[in-house]
């Protein structure tokens, strides 16, 4: 009965997160000496008349590592639902103020993927100062469990962790490319400061929930590496950080 229960519990968390506050991430390789042209274009876009009415949150990030992908930046966008993310790209299908920016994407840019997903559950401090983001993917045949081990987790260090742990859903574009395997999941930890995050991982490894942790997921969940970005520029008016997590 306990099986038949946790395993419900999974599929509702997948099914809620059609529902949930919902983001698409577009990667980018750009070239150093054109990226300033497609930053530009990007704020002309959000300043103009039709950037004005986005109702989410709009991030351009730098990527700082990322093994062997050749991404160099992703373009995040937070809104309340995939419906609304689709309502919205809908919207600008040959609308003139954005026509520029596609134009100088083009010139400038490789696109590498797309993906979408929703929130499932946050830990720990959610804030807008948060500007480095260490995205961990992974595949897990049991969703509850691994939220259950976060959540032990986080009894037992939430009174020295510094940052954020945001869980999300991958449900669209989540192939990875290798042996066709995919993506379930993504976890996103959020810190101030590069050194904020080199010492909370320094002290995490140390500890037993940390092994603990590890131990627990060994048999429902593949890891699939981690990158590391940076916030470059937030367009945040319609929704930031805090607001997006708190949905």
């Amino acid at each position: 009965m306990i099986n038949k229960l946790l395993s419900l519990f999974g599929l509702l968390l997948i099914s809620y997160q059609l529902n949930a506050a919902s983001f698409k991430v577009y990667e980018g390789a750009i070239p150093l000496t054109k990226q300033a042209a497609v930053l530009e274009a990007a704020d002309k876009f959000m300043k103009s008349e039709t950037g004005k009415t986005f109702k989410g949150g709009f991030h351009i990030n730098t990527i700082l590592a990322n093994g062997i992908s050749p991404a160099t930046h992703n373009f995040a966008l937070l809104m309340p639902s995939l419906e609304d993310i689709h309502k919205w790209e809908s919207s600008l299908v040959g609308n003139s103020d954005i026509q520029e920016f596609w134009k100088v994407l083009d010139q400038h840019s490789t696109p590498v993927s797309e993906f979408m997903g929703s929130l499932i559950k946050t830990w720990g401090n959610v804030s807008n100062e948060d500007q480095f983001w260490l995205l961990t993917k992974f595949r897990t045949t049991d969703p509850a469990k691994v939220v259950a081990a976060q959540d032990k987790l986080d009894k037992a260090l939430s009174d020295k962790f510094p940052g954020q742990v945001i869980l999300h859903a991958i449900s669209i574009g989540n192939r990875t490319g290798r042996n066709n395997d995919y993506s379930t999941h993504m976890f996103i930890v959020g810190y101030k400061s590069v050194k904020e995050m080199e010492s909370w991982t320094n002290y995490m490894n140390m500890q037993p929930a940390w092994a603990e942790y590890l131990n627990s997921l060994r048999d429902v969940v593949t890891w699939q590496g981690s990158e590391l970005i940076q916030n470059t520029v937030i367009y945040d008016n319609g929704m930031d950080v805090e607001s997006f997590h708190g949905q």
